[in-house]
C-alpha cells in the first residue's frame, strides 16, 4: 500500500481537480446558482406545467435541482476522505506490525544471547560450544 502522506497528496490533487479546476475552467459553479437554475427550468419547459413552476413548489424544485447537480461532487469528496482515512488506518497497522516484529526479533536475540551465556556458565566452552551447535 502507498504511504499515508503519498496517499493525501494523490486524494488531495484529485479533488482539487475535480472539485475546482475542472468546474472553473467550464465554468461550471455557475450552473448551481438559483437564477441559472431558475432559467433553466423556464426554457426547457416552455409550456410551464408541472409542479417546478407552481410558485409555492418552485423553490423546492430549485433547490432539488441543485442537490441533484452537486452530487457527484459531494460524492467525490467523501469518496476522497474515505480513502485518506483507510490509508491512514492502514499505515498505523503496518506500522504498528513493523515494531511488534522488530521487538519480538530483538526479544529473540537477546534470549538466545542469554542462553549461550548460562551455557556458557555452567559447562566448559568446548561442551557449551558443542551443546549450542546442536540446537541450531
Amino acid at each position: 500500500p502507498l504511504p499515508f502522506a503519498e496517499t493525501c497528496f494523490i486524494t488531495v490533487m484529485g479533488i482539487l481537480v475535480n472539485l475546482i479546476i475542472v468546474p472553473l475552467v467550464g465554468d461550471g459553479w455557475v450552473i448551481f446558482s438559483y437564477e441559472r437554475i431558475k432559467e433553466n427550468l423556464s426554457v426547457n419547459n416552455a409550456d410551464r406545467e408541472g409542479p417546478c413552476f407552481d410558485p409555492e413548489y418552485q423553490d423546492l424544485c430549485i433547490r432539488m435541482t441543485q442537490w441533484n447537480r452537486s452530487f457527484p461532487a459531494s460524492t467525490i469528496l467523501f469518496i476522497g476522505i474515505m480513502i485518506v482515512f483507510a490509508s491512514f488506518s492502514s499505515s498505523v497497522a503496518f506500522r504498528r506490525n513493523y515494531t511488534t516484529k522488530r521487538v519480538v526479533r530483538v526479544l529473540t536475540m537477546q534470549q538466545k544471547k542469554d542462553r549461550e551465556d548460562l551455557l556458557l556458565s555452567i559447562f566448559p566452552k568446548t561442551v557449551a560450544m558443542h551443546m549450542l551447535e546442536k540446537q541450531t
